[in-house]
């Protein structure tokens, strides 16, 4: 992950134009790329509370630090706007080539800090095809952590809606700790064996080998940073530790 500081009109922004926020995003950007990640996803953290529905300027912003993020790595790249963007997550994608988008509530509806947001699998697959962008893999959350599902779906029916009936090419599962989060991905992958399944957060260099017991791969974010937590910035000592655990892991399983 690379969490973007605050953009200009959001509650926290600095006031600095957007400038410090760029900088900072390519540094962490390298770093991540020289590290040996896979891929690299950008997501507008800072800007809290997260509305249900993205700005404009929200868009242009994250097209113009994607665009020049594009250039300067040379792994994969995605897009996640929050909370929930879908058109805007896919044109900032398009915009620059990028590889892929998380779209955070795909199917069912949930409550958040903005109030209800209704799963957009439709709106993703209309606009994919509208803007003629297949190429643009969709990563769909269920059940993120950051929200309340709303009704009585099951984890597991929700799966399969997002990914048989919404095409979604991967699925991201977050729980409430450790070990929901591997609990689910153990329960889904049992269902749904040939669904591609990541883990949306919760791993560390101590327990990403868990994790690869069940799942196909891992989103990373605060253990990597210099602070352990976020906010804080990508450090190369505490990736590199990271990396020598997911790659033993991931290594093990091939063997």
């Amino acid at each position: 992950m690379v969490h973007l500081l605050p953009l200009p009109g959001t509650e926290a922004y600095a006031q600095q134009g957007l400038g410090p926020v760029l900088d900072r995003a390519l540094e962490e950007a390298r770093v991540l790329d020289a590290g040996g990640v896979d891929a690299i996803l950008l997501q507008n953290t800072g800007d809290l509370p997260p509305r249900a529905e993205e700005r404009i300027e929200t868009v242009a912003y994250m097209a113009a630090i994607g665009r020049e993020m594009r250039n300067a790595v040379k792994c994969s790249l995605g897009i996640n706007i929050m909370a929930n963007g879908t058109a805007s997550a896919l044109s900032v994608a398009h915009a620059i080539g990028a590889d892929f988008v998380r779209i955070k509530v795909y199917v069912g509806a949930v409550i958040g800090v903005g109030g209800v947001i209704q799963g957009s699998a439709h709106a993703a697959l209309d606009f994919r095809r509208y803007i003629e962008a297949p190429q643009i893999a969709i990563a769909a959350d269920v059940y993120d952590r950051t929200s309340a599902a709303l009704g009585n779906l099951s984890l597991e029916l929700a799966c399969d809606m997002a990914a048989r009936m919404g095409f979604a090419d991967a699925l991201v599962l977050t729980g409430q700790s450790v070990q929901d989060s591997l609990d689910r991905i153990r329960q889904i992958k049992v269902a749904m064996p040939r669904t591609i399944m990541l883990a949306g957060g919760g791993t560390t260099a101590e327990n990403v080998h868990r994790f690869f017991e069940y799942g196909d791969g891992v989103i990373v974010g605060s253990t990597i940073k210099d602070t352990g937590t976020f906010p804080g910035k990508v450090d190369s000592t505490r990736l590199a530790v990271f990396m020598d655990a997911a790659n033993q892991a991931r290594n093990s399983i091939v063997d």
